[in-house]
């Protein structure tokens, strides 16, 4: 059976990450004006998330100048263009974060991005000490979705959580998800806040625990276009 997907243990000689490569990955279910209207960013609030996060992966990782903490696909017609960048982001970052919702289980596109990641191996680095079910795909609870509905190989991975918050933090989250906190207004700024720091904080453990090794896509039309659970895909 193939390793493709598994840990092992690997000597410090065997990794390398290239030097222009994302740290993570973002993945969401871009939202278009369903009404006419003045043209508008529909979807900011993922953006927020994104700039937010990036500026703390900085922080806690001290990243060098020009290093990119993170990736999303921001072009008019995102989900719909296979991208020299999006094909490298997809291929050499080091942490996928999935923006779980109803219309991200729902996409092609989003399942094509998670299967290009997900089909990557990945490693825990050496003298590393990881905790049992954490890997390098963070889910993240972006809307709400009913336990029922969402399909095992995503739900077999271990939802992002945040701990050692005030008590009524981690319940906001998922109730309201992280887009319901940004929707409250000032009521759900301290618990986005506080969310997002313990975000980048599970996103640079998965940095330093793991490597996935680059595997660039070359077509999209390999990728799977739904969330189907296969063999290299569990760990």
């Amino acid at each position: 059976m193939s390793d493709v997907g598994r840990e092992r243990q690997v000597t410090e000689e065997e990794f390398r990450v290239d030097p222009g490569a994302p740290v993570f990955f973002l993945s969401y279910a871009r939202t278009k004006n369903r009404v006419a209207a003045p043209p508008r960013d529909t979807n900011s609030k993922v953006f927020q998330l994104f700039v937010d996060l990036s500026d703390h992966v900085v922080e806690l990782l001290g990243l060098p100048p020009g290093r990119p903490a993170g990736f999303m696909d921001r072009m008019i017609d995102g989900g719909q263009l296979w991208t020299e960048d999006l094909a490298f982001a997809a291929g050499h970052s080091q942490v996928f974060i999935p923006l779980i919702s109803p219309q991200y289980l729902n996409s092609a596109w989003c399942a094509r991005e998670w299967d290009a990641f997900a089909r990557r191996r990945f490693t825990l680095r050496p003298g590393a000490a990881a905790t049992p079910g954490e890997t390098p795909i963070i889910p993240v609870n972006w809307s709400v979705v009913e336990r029922h509905r969402v399909p095992p190989v995503v739900s077999q991975r271990q939802m992002f959580t945040p701990t050692r918050l005030p008590s009524d933090i981690a319940p906001q989250y998922h109730d309201e998800g992280i887009y319901g906190l940004l929707s409250l207004g000032k009521n759900g700024k301290d618990a986005y806040d506080a969310v997002v720091w313990r975000l980048a904080q599970r996103v640079a453990k998965a940095y330093h625990t793991h490597w996935v090794q680059a595997q660039v896509p070359a077509d999209m039309q390999q990728l799977r276009a739904t969330f189907e659970e296969v063999g290299h895909d569990l760990v």
